[in-house]
């Protein structure tokens, strides 16, 4: 018997909870029915036509979906959070079985026109879209929560990037109505954040609310509005890692170019790589960003000044290269410019003068009376053995030199005496030692021309290679300056 009795006590449960459901269903449906019979959607919900509705608002923000740097666009998706009084919407709820809230479809009721006023959304004009269901109690009090993406124009600041700050804002006001009809007041001084979605490129450092009052020309009533500031920072390990980090170390290998030898000819390929390199570089980080004339981007100084250095240090290159290859015949090098660089700026560096040891060589090696030649003949006779001071020689046809005897030998007689004319000898002679010291004396001068232009080429290879020294030490001391200022300012 005690199955059966639990039965029955189960259906007399449900049949009362069906009961009491079905008349609170009824007491609903009266209830809106009553509320709704003469209310009009498109008027304002106040007994007294001059008063006015204060209207609260709060956004919670959800997800920052693009921020489009060089459109300069802000993509976000916010919950909206709307509250206000509907002196047509209140009831007595003992008359209404104790029910103490209603829902309502957001079109059969009045709904506050706000709009977004820097939508730049071309599907959209910016206005809360009713949608969802509102939420009416017994004292008229509504809360209108509706989800809404927005599409807002922002101002990009370009200057730090990319190490920036991006302050959005989502200007929200009533587009028809004036503060004295429908004031438009903050809920709260922030934006709900609890629930936003973290970005990949950007923190979100807060969002504050600051209510506004704008009087046009059209109209002296003002109008209230309401500024949602969106403060972002930019994550800059991206761009760090692939593009600071890359024009860093070329601009740290750029100052090694001077250790190459002039002969090498890598010199030049090897500054207009660097070059080529960094203006890549640029080209990726303009393409990215607003083309604006207002500000300079901090990473766009930083390839501009690293540029710059790099055609610096290629046109010191070409001006040494220039001295270093002197061809043969040049100018001297000017006293000034000796004493500069090859007195001052040598001790400075510790460059060793080659021009000055090829000069000690030479006063070692060479006298003053080396390449000196005199004549070597004097006025002088020669006497030969065989007796004589003529140069007369023999006729050489003459075989008469003995008699034949009785027993058929020949008695050879004293040969006789030869004589040589000298002095016709040394005029001959003169003449052709003549001739070998005028081409002795060219070569002489050939050669001491020779050795003026190469002492030349190594005074102004000394020159060239002190000013590669000075480059390179202005070169460094201005590469360490930029890499400094672009970690002081990524604060790295």
């Amino acid at each position: 018997m005690a199955p059966g009795f639990l039965q029955v006590a189960v259906f007399v449960l449900i049949y009362f909870f069906c009961q009491k459901e079905a008349h609170c269903l009824d007491e609903v449906l009266r209830l809106r029915s009553d509320l709704l019979a003469k209310y009009q959607r498109s008027v304002r919900p106040v007994r007294d036509y001059k008063d006015g509705i204060t209207v609260y608002l709060n956004v919670a923000l959800r997800q920052i979906t693009d921020l489009d740097e060089k459109n300069q666009v802000l993509k976000t998706f916010c919950w909206l959070r709307v509250y206000w009084k509907d002196e047509y919407l209140a009831w007595n709820k003992t008359e209404y079985g104790e029910i103490s809230s209603i829902m309502f479809p957001s079109r059969d009721i009045w709904i506050p026109d706000i709009y977004l006023y820097n939508n730049v959304d071309e599907q959209s004009d910016g206005g809360l879209q009713p949608g969802t269901n509102v939420k009416v109690t017994s004292e008229g009090e509504v809360s209108w929560l509706t989800p809404s993406s927005f599409t807002s124009s922002c101002k990009i600041d370009i200057g730090p990037f990319p190490y920036d700050d991006q302050h959005c804002i989502l200007h929200f006001g009533s587009w028809t109505h004036t503060g004295v009809q429908v004031d438009l007041q903050n809920a709260s001084d922030a934006a709900d954040l609890s629930d936003f979605a973290d970005n990949g490129e950007w923190w979100l450092m807060g969002m504050p609310v600051r209510r506004e009052e704008k009087f046009y020309s059209c109209c002296p009533e003002p109008y209230p509005n309401l500024k949602f500031s969106i403060n972002l920072r930019r994550r800059p390990m991206f761009y760090f890692f692939n593009l600071v980090l890359p024009c860093l170390i070329l601009l740290l290998i750029n100052p090694l170019v001077f250790y190459l030898p002039p002969d090498s000819g890598e010199r030049m390929g090897f500054c207009m790589t660097i070059l080529l390199a960094l203006v890549v570089f640029l080209q990726l980080v303009s393409e990215s960003l607003p083309k604006t004339s207002d500000n300079i981007p901090l990473i766009g100084k930083f390839f501009a000044g690293t540029i710059f250095l790099l055609g610096l240090t290629a046109m010191a290159n070409i001006i040494i290269l220039h001295l270093y290859y002197q061809r043969p015949g040049s100018k001297a090098v000017h006293p000034v410019i000796r004493k500069i660089f090859l007195v001052y700026l040598a001790k400075i560096f510790c460059v060793t003068n080659s021009s000055e040891q090829d000069d000690d060589e030479k006063d070692g090696n060479d006298s003053p009376d080396t390449l000196k030649i005199s004549n070597p003949f004097v006025d002088l006779t020669q006497t030969f053995p065989f007796g004589g001071s003529a140069p007369n020689s023999p006729d050489p046809g003459s075989r008469d030199y003995g008699t034949w005897d009785c027993s058929g030998r020949v008695r050879r007689r004293e040969p006789p005496r030869v004589t040589f004319n000298l002095e016709a000898m040394q005029t001959n002679s003169l003449i052709y030692l003549k001739e070998i010291l005028r081409a002795v004396n060219v070569i002489v001068k050939d050669i001491k021309e020779q050795r003026a232009d190469e002492h030349v080429e190594l005074e102004w290879r000394d020159v060239a290679m002190i000013m590669d020294r000075v480059a390179l030490f202005f070169v460094i001391v201005a590469t360490v300056a930029l890499s400094m200022a672009i970690l002081l300012f990524s604060g790295l």
